[in-house]
């Protein structure tokens, strides 16, 4: 399915002709942006919906709009997250497989050292993951007991 059909012509003058034959004009920047936009969503890739920077709010209710679209991305990325530790459970045979202690410290280091990066504590990103990744597992752990 195309969504837009270009003609020389078009590329030229700088425009599209959507499938329903409305016209309307791009500037790069706009066809960068739906180029985008429909990547993603072929990708099924999350992107952040942020509307503004931080600094250019200029309300709490602006801030805290801002603050809960990106909980809500977080959200929809852990539901992501999660879904793929329930895929991997496929690859794994028995307890200690899903366990995996080594990969589990390794996870939890580098989430940390992520964080620290990003100017965030890291012992509290390294007990956020230590909660998720124990939690996981134990989801891990009762999709292995379900399936033998």
């Amino acid at each position: 399915m195309h969504l837009f059909r270009v003609t020389k012509e078009q590329k030229q003058r700088n425009n599209f002709i959507l499938e329903s034959k409305r016209r309307i004009y791009l500037n790069i920047q706009n066809k960068i942006l739906i180029f985008v936009r429909i990547l993603n969503k072929k990708l099924n890739v999350y992107s952040l919906d942020i509307v503004m920077k931080p600094s250019e709010c200029t309300s709490k209710e602006e801030i805290r709009d801002q603050i809960d679209r990106i909980d809500h991305e977080i959200i929809t990325l852990f539901g992501l997250r999660f879904q793929y530790v329930s895929e991997i459970v496929k690859f794994k045979s028995d307890t200690k497989s899903v366990i995996a202690q080594q990969r589990k410290d390794h996870v939890i280091k580098v989430r940390g050292e992520w964080a620290e990066k990003h100017g965030l504590d890291k012992v509290t990103f390294e007990q956020i993951y230590r909660f998720l990744v124990d939690h996981n597992i134990g989801k891990e752990l009762e999709l292995l007991e379900k399936r033998e």
